[in-house]
């Protein structure tokens, strides 16, 4: 007779584990931190100091009625501009949160708050022209820690890309 280990045909499947989901840590963030008559970027990240970012794509959108939908309304995207909001702690001695708050970037209008951010994710990578904007160390309660908040207006379409690693 032929033993069989009945255990075997007892035990159910592996059930599937769940999708692990994306952390937001995973995305890197650089600032352009070069004069603006330098040749090439320096990138500095913005890691440090940052504890939250909030993107989004302010969409313009046309919206319209055509006779043969009969009332029914259709829309097109038809421009965007990204705008990212970033939220964080000043550190002095950061090179990227001291590029920010120095005065000629703070206190400066036009040109001297243009630059480039480089967002990167695995070897996706975009490169964006950028304006900074509401640049805004909030001080506050004096045994608080001083937060920051800045947002990065981007100009135009990002270069997209993937790195080589």
């Amino acid at each position: 007779m032929e033993k069989f280990n009945l255990q075997a045909f007892a035990e159910p499947a592996l059930p599937p584990n769940t999708i692990t989901p994306e952390m937001n840590y995973e995305t890197e963030m650089f600032i352009n931190t070069a004069d603006s008559s330098a040749q090439s970027p320096t990138w500095s990240s913005m890691a440090a100091f940052t504890k939250n970012m909030a993107q989004s794509l302010n969409e313009v959108l046309h919206q319209a009625t055509y006779y043969a939908d009969k009332g029914w309304g259709s829309t097109e995207v038809i421009g965007a501009q990204m705008t990212l909001t970033l939220t964080g702690d000043v550190k002095p001695g950061d090179t990227a949160c001291d590029y920010l708050l120095s005065d000629t970037v703070l206190y400066e209008l036009g040109s001297a708050r243009k630059t480039h951010l480089k967002l990167q994710k695995g070897n996706k990578v975009i490169i964006w022209p950028v304006t900074l904007a509401n640049i805004t160390p909030s001080y506050g309660d004096s045994g608080a820690v001083n937060a920051l908040t800045v947002t990065i207006h981007g100009n135009g379409k990002p270069a997209i890309s993937t790195a080589t690693v």
